[in-house]
Formats: C-alpha cells, structure tokens, sequence
C-alpha cells in the first residue's frame, strides 16, 4: 500500500501530537510515511543518519501505536519490520555518480582473485535519496575567494567541450573542490541526460587500471573512460606515484579531446607544482584553464556552516557558528564533523545548544593554541639528522597528513600506508636501530620490527607496491624515477 502526501502529513502529525511537549521534534519535520506491507513499514525524510538511533531507541514503539491507530486493518505493527530512508523520496536530479557503473558481476566472474572480485562487486553506487545528499553548483555558496571557479564551473556545464577543456580546479584539503565536481556532475546529467558522465577519484582510476592491466583488459578498461561524454576526476595527486598511469590518463585525455568531450580535474595544487607529475601530462593541463579555489574566508564558512545545519535541522544560531568558525581549524568537512557531533548531543540528548557546550563537546577540537605544546619541538627531539626529518616531512606530503597524524593510534588506510612507508625508508636510508624509528613514528621495537616485516614481504609479492615504496624512495633520494622494477632486489633482509 503506498501512501500519498495527505496520509503522510496525517501521520506525521499525529505522531507530533502523541510526543511529550519537552521532546525534540528535529527528525519529524521532513518524516514521510511512503508504503505499508504486510511485512514491512517504510519510512524516508530522515534529516541525517545520526537521527536513526534516537527514533529507533526511542521512538519506534510510539510509531508502531500511532499507525495501530491510523490503520487498524493492517494491524499489528509491532510485527512488521521498519525500514528508514535518509532524505525525501520526492523525485530529485539524478543522483552523484561517484564511479563508472560497469556490470561489476559480468567483470568480476572472469578474475581468478576471490579479494579482487569482492571489492569490484563491493563498488556497485547506490542513488542519493535526498536533494540535500546531492550537490548541485547552486548549493555551493560562493566567497570572493571562490566566485571565479564558481562562475567557470557553470561555463563548462553551459558549453561542454568547448569553454575550457581541460578545467582544472586546483585548492586545499576541504575548499570544496569535490562539491563543484559532484555539481558539475549532476548539472549535466540534468540538463543534458542523454551525455555519458564518469566521476571518478584518481585513486579509483589507479586500482581500476592496475586491475585491467594485471587480467589483460585494459580495452575494457579504455572503453570506461574515453566513450564517456564528461570526465571528471577527483584527486589528481593520488597518481603521481605511477608513470604507467600518468600516461594512460595522458592518451585518455587526448582521445577526449580529439571528440570534443569534457574533462574537468581537481587536486591540491597546480600541475606545475606537482614535482611528480610527467612533463607530458602537465603540458596537455596546462593547456586549459586552471583555477585556483582558494579556502572559503571566515565569513563564507559562517554561511556554509549554518546551511549545513539547516539541512540537517540542527538549531545553530548565528553566535555558535561564529564560534565553531573561529575556533575550529580546517577545511568544511572538519566544521561538518563538529556540526555533526553537535547534532547529536541536540538531538540524542535533548540539551539546547549553546557555546558553553560547544566547548565541551569540541573540547579536542578547539584551536588553544596558547596551550598546544610546540609540535616542531616535539618532533625536533626524535630526529638526529635531515635526512630522518627530510623523509617524515616528504612522507606527510605524499601522504596529505600531519606529523601529529603519522605519530597518532588512527588506524586508517592513509595513516597505516604512510607508517609502513616511513618505517621502510627511515630503515633503507639511514642508520637508525629499530628503537629509534619507533621513536620517531610513536611506535615501540616489536611494532617497528612488525611493520618492516610486514612491508618487505607484501613488496615480494605485489609488484605494484614494490614500485610505490620504490618510488618514493627514489624521490626521497632526489633520483630519477625508474620505470622498471629491480628483480635482485626482491629479496629483503630483515
């Protein structure tokens, strides 16, 4: 039985009648009652995924009565299974398309690695289910910092193929470059659905064309990315590492622009400044228009801030987003995080939200930089010599995290990759004991030994990796890159 508008407003309202006058009323202003089953009862216009734990722990019994109530007939709900949808289910523009939608099965069923099968059938994209999920240019609030990228994204989606191609849009960690990607992206796909869109990260297309290249289709590979209409990548310092990919996403380019298609690129800083980047690539970007995005301005955050909140239906007054603003250091994904966490001690809890408890729910947050202890000092005491410092210090670059971060218990992808780097070039490069490097990287002998242990005999067996670790330590070296993998040199001695 699908519901329509009239029976969800009945619904919803009959459920904020039933609620006691103190309780929050945040996750019920956008709750839509979509259809009953006689197995299940679905249920979308969830403000934000942090709101499902209160309405199951807390209000899903109170659901259960009210449509008892409403609909007798279909009674009883306390057997049927609910089911919660983030976002409106009205009709929106097409969803983000974050990868390339192969038929994963078919690829999958001929590649002998059960690991690769199950990250390629893992890959399939699901669609938003939200207007706020999804970033359109129009939702990307503009600063005087970023109103020229802005205006250039909106000529690229005027003027596919023609205005500035390739674009490259170049800023820090957190200015926004993903959301004018994404906007362009759905843009596109809204005013023109027949033109064939891919967006994708460079690190997708890396593992996408190693992939290929190890099972022998690097045609269907071809095929993914250059029949495309738009081609937008994400990250384009992810490649750097890999000269073989550099030039196949060179000949992609090329065969893009030979049928007037559009490509659209995003990284941290220009192609010029990339010292890894091949000539031949840089020239080819270069050959467009390259913007700088530049990170939004206090202000802009301010705004960027509160219209994330309302989407959310998180109540921030205008005094508390200056506060996080000033006091909170980073891009828009950090302020969203705090908003985030915010959102849950307004809503879980039920406590009104005020600086004094912005201080104490972001305590580990705030900038105190007055009681920060000198990190530089810090790391100065581990280091014995420039090299050591030289390969920290180019790690957290290649890497795009902190000393702090390399140092720390995060046992994310990027922090585990860059420590095994670290401990494998502080081993190849200098003189230092285990005890030392532990040091250095916050870890003790055992661990240190552990990870040394565990990177030389991946680099055994993954010819990739091997080049990766390679390669870094052959910019670390400050020597040309080789192309070719030293097969004497597969064999490491603990």
């Amino acid at each position: 039985m699908e519901l329509n508008h009239k029976q969800s407003l009945e619904f919803k309202e009959s459920v904020r009648s039933s609620l006691p006058a103190n309780a929050s009323q945040s996750w019920l202003n956008s709750l839509q009652l979509l259809k009953i089953t006689p197995t299940k009862v679905v249920i979308a216009g969830i403000p934000h995924k942090v709101y499902l734990y209160e309405i199951k722990t807390n209000h899903e019994k109170l659901l259960t009565k009210v449509l008892d109530k409403l609909y007798p007939e279909k009674a009883p709900f306390s057997e049927k299974k609910f089911i919660y949808k983030i976002g409106s289910n009205l009709k929106t523009r097409k969803a983000v398309q974050t990868e390339f939608n192969l038929n994963q099965e078919q690829f999958a069923a001929k590649i002998d690695n059960p690991e690769l099968q199950e990250t390629l059938s893992s890959k399939q994209t699901e669609p938003a289910v939200s207007s706020s999920s999804v970033n359109l240019l129009d939702s990307y609030i503009p600063g005087k910092r970023n109103l020229l990228a802005i205006r250039a994204c909106k000529a690229v989606v005027d003027m596919p193929g023609i205005a500035f191609n390739p674009f490259v849009i170049y800023g820090e960690s957190g200015s926004g470059k993903s959301h004018l990607l994404e906007g362009i992206n759905n843009e596109m796909q809204h005013a023109i659905p027949k033109k064939q869109t891919v967006l994708v990260s460079a690190e997708d297309f890396l593992n996408n064309f190693v992939t290929h290249l190890r099972i022998n289709k690097m045609k269907d590979f071809r095929d993914m990315y250059r029949k495309v209409d738009v081609f937008l990548l994400d990250d384009l310092h992810a490649l750097t590492p890999s000269s073989k990919c550099q030039t196949e996403l060179l000949y992609t380019i090329n065969a893009l622009r030979k049928k007037k298609a559009q490509i659209v690129i995003a990284c941290k800083e220009p192609p010029t400044q990339m010292q890894s980047l091949s000539a031949g690539l840089c020239g080819k970007l270069e050959s467009g228009l390259t913007v700088d995005i530049g990170m939004p301005d206090n202000l802009t955050k301010v705004e960027i801030l509160e219209s994330k909140a309302k989407e959310r239906g998180i109540p921030l007054s205008n005094e508390l987003s200056n506060f996080i603003v000033q006091h909170i250091k980073g891009g828009i994904g950090r302020l969203e995080g705090a908003l985030i966490r915010l959102g849950v001690h307004a809503s879980l809890l039920n406590e009104e939200l005020t600086t004094e408890l912005a201080q104490y729910a972001l305590k580990d947050w705030l900038d105190n930089s007055s009681q920060k202890p000198d990190t530089e000092k810090l790391f100065s005491e581990h280091y014995t010599d420039e090299t050591e410092k030289k390969i920290i210090r180019r790690i957290c670059v290649m890497f795009q995290i902190s000393e702090d971060g390399l140092r720390s218990q995060s046992r994310d992808r990027k922090h585990i990759k860059a420590r095994q780097a670290a401990v494998f070039l502080l081993k190849e490069l200098t003189s230092l004991s285990l005890n030392e490097i532990g040091k250095i990287i916050g870890r003790n002998h055992s661990t240190v030994h552990s990870t040394l242990k565990k990177v030389r005999l991946r680099m055994t067996e993954d010819d990739f990796f091997l080049k990766q670790m390679k390669t870094f330590q052959q910019q670390i070296e400050n020597k040309p890159v080789s192309s070719q993998i030293p097969e004497q040199k597969r064999n490491f001695s603990l």
